[in-house]
């Protein structure tokens, strides 16, 4: 085989594992987020994720310069739109399901991103695409169960933090592309998490950081898989992908997560899916294919 090819597929599978590692984040994030303040979870989680990408930095010898305003700018937005996503996820799991978050903000993540993408690239959507586009939204409004929620319903389901969710991590995504363009993913990851880190240290501190210390093993051992496998692993690959993929590419493999999350919740937590998640998933997940199967990406402008 090819060497281009062997390296694509091993970089394909690992993508996939990364994508199953954060549909199980979500089951994880739900038994520990009524815990402890969400500022206190994110600024634990961010510590760890930063620590655990030390040394992968330290054995590809990457160097942590940052190569001008521009990019140190890219790094500073992306930690907080980091923050905010987190702030998001964590108050959408409060109230809402795992696996039924994990469906409507993996889903809809996309297509908030190929939207974005056409925009910041005046692109008018082809016929195709705004059929996509169509199905996209019909399966968002199932998942959000539109017919019986009122406004005051959809806000104590936690779906309208699922959607800021995926509101934020669009333009995230955007930012990793164009950061990627600099700096490697690791070193991206790395300073995306650090800064996150003092961000919500400041953040946390009126609601006892030290209170962490005080919870068991479950607590720390779900901080460590969302930290050190879910987003230091399944994060930097997602960034890895987005930099040299475009942001649109690696955001179609984001539908393997929904299937995890889904999974992973009934397994753990006992969540049963119910018809209309999925029903709204395959919709959005069809309408994802659909937004994909369209000519190659062009680089964002610098």
């Amino acid at each position: 085989m090819n060497p281009n090819a062997t390296a694509s597929v091993r970089f394909f599978v690992l993508l996939v594992i990364s994508m199953i590692s954060w549909g199980f984040a979500w089951p994880s994030a739900k038994v520990i987020v009524g815990t402890l303040h969400p500022n206190v979870i994110i600024f634990w989680r961010f510590l760890a994720t930063a620590l655990s990408v030390v040394p992968i930095l330290l054995w590809k010898k990457e160097s942590v310069s940052l190569p001008d305003k521009r990019t140190t700018l890219l790094v500073f937005v992306g930690a907080i739109l980091y923050t905010i996503y987190n702030q998001f996820f964590l108050l959408g799991l409060n109230s809402g399901f795992a696996g039924a978050g994990g469906v409507l903000v993996t889903t809809i993540n996309p297509i908030f991103t190929y939207l974005l993408v056409h925009l910041v690239q005046r692109q008018i959507p082809s016929r195709k695409d705004f059929f996509g586009l169509a199905l996209g939204l019909v399966g968002g409004l199932v998942l959000l169960h539109i017919w019986d929620k009122s406004s005051e319903g959809i806000l104590q389901s936690g779906n309208i933090f699922f959607l800021l969710c995926a509101f934020s991590w669009a333009f995230l995504s955007l930012n990793s592309h164009s950061a990627g363009q600099k700096i490697s993913p690791l070193v991206y990851s790395f300073y995306v998490f650090a800064i996150g880190a003092v961000f919500d240290f400041l953040l946390a501190i009126p609601y006892g950081i030290e209170l962490a210390f005080t919870q068991g093993i479950e607590f720390w051992s779900q901080i460590l898989y969302l930290s050190v496998v879910s987003t230091t692993f399944g994060t930097t690959v997602y960034f890895y992908a987005a930099s040299r993929l475009g942001s649109r590419i690696a955001s179609s493999f984001i539908f393997l997560v929904p299937v995890t999350a889904v999974l992973g919740s009934w397994m753990f937590l006992g969540e049963i899916p119910n018809l209309a998640t999925l029903t709204g998933g395959t919709l959005a997940i069809l309408a994802v294919l659909i937004l994909n199967r369209t000519k190659k990406e062009k680089v964002l402008p610098d």
